[in-house]
């Protein structure tokens, strides 16, 4: 019988159409602002409607010398360049067009030297921002 669960090393991440494997620790933070939307016919509670959208994604590479991610990752954050990010799972795909907004490199002593990565969406007239593939449950 398979597993009920999925796993975080199942997911992919693809940047510009390539799959960055050199990933640890994936997080996807989904947001929306909030509007006041409450009036009398409220029965005296507070209605909230979302209003716009808020997502970045952020991730550990690691600075191997046989895997150009770090490099490229790197080189996305002192261009501004944009880049069409994939984030994928089970429950569905993630694109946006991003701007990468972190780079903070780590070199602890007893650690491999890495990078921590931020990317947020940015202006584009491409990445559609939607769940491609539905929910899971």
């Amino acid at each position: 019988m398979p597993a009920e669960v999925v796993l975080g090393l199942d997911a992919t991440l693809s940047i510009d159409g390539a799959e960055i494997t050199n990933v640890k620790d994936l997080t996807v933070n989904l947001e929306k602002a909030e509007a006041d939307a409450s009036t009398r016919a409220s029965n005296g509670w507070r209605a909230t409607v979302g209003t716009l959208k808020d997502a970045s994604i952020e991730f550990t590479v690691l600075n191997k010398t046989s895997d150009t991610s770090f490099a490229t990752l790197q080189a996305l954050f002192m261009s501004g360049d944009p880049c069409e990010v994939s984030v994928s799972d089970a429950g569905g795909t993630l694109d946006l067009t991003c701007e990468c907004m972190g780079f903070n490199v780590n070199q602890s002593l007893e650690e491999v030297v890495s990078a921590d990565v931020t990317l947020k969406p940015t202006q584009s007239s491409s990445g559609t921002g939607m769940n491609a593939s539905g929910g899971g449950t």
